[in-house]
């Protein structure tokens, strides 16, 4: 069957990237269709295709609108001035994604196996990803102190890429291993970083 392209009424983009992600959390991946995210939208098929093109499409902005919300909360609490608190929920909001139930990393590695044979969606991972290891790198600047950033021996730019490939490294073994000790882990991750002064900025910042 053809799907008629047709122009957005008044949806907003959004309102269809958040129809999918309650259509993934009720029914699961396998369910997510067009026509199931255009009826929890309350639009035509159409409207939903003309947005995203493909289904891979959507499940990238699915992906990416998670991470934008992530360091959205992150920006906001920075403002505030509460560090301590922002590497908390941070990591509680890693910790979160680090289980089989969440489907954040099924999407983000499904994704990753289509790009595999996608240039297209693989230039837009690698975009995401490169702005996520920034995000990480500026903000392992403020929380780290000085001394620990040195003794590092790595750039800033290093350190966010391996923050970054250590989150998603555990997750997967958290999807793939029920047993996966993610708790844990993480616990001692935080007492490792407190030990650090993470959180605790220099003076002279």
């Amino acid at each position: 069957m053809v799907v008629q392209m047709a122009r957005p009424n008044r949806v907003k983009k959004e309102e269809l990237i958040q129809s999918a992600q309650r259509r993934i959390q009720e029914k699961g991946l396998d369910q997510l269709t067009f026509k199931a995210v255009a009826e929890g939208a309350g639009v035509t098929q159409g409207t939903v295709y003309y947005h995203f093109r493909t289904k891979e499409q959507l499940l990238f902005e699915v992906v990416e609108s998670l991470c934008n919300d992530s360091w959205r909360i992150a920006e906001d609490e920075r403002k505030d001035g509460n560090v301590e608190e922002t590497m908390r929920r941070l990591l509680d909001a890693a910790l979160g994604r680090c289980t089989h139930d969440s489907f954040y990393h099924k999407l983000f590695f499904s994704l990753v196996a289509h790009s595999l044979q996608n240039a297209p969606l693989r230039e837009q991972l690698r975009g995401m990803l490169e702005r996520e290891n920034a995000n990480i790198a500026a903000l392992l600047e403020r929380l780290l102190p000085s001394p620990a950033l040195d003794a590092s021996g790595l750039p800033p730019s290093h350190l966010g890429i391996l923050a970054n490939a250590l989150i998603d490294g555990l997750a997967l073994q958290a999807l793939v291993n029920p047993d996966f000790p993610a708790k844990e882990i993480y616990a001692g991750l935080a007492a490792a970083l407190s030990k650090q002064g993470v959180g605790r900025p220099s003076p002279d910042r």
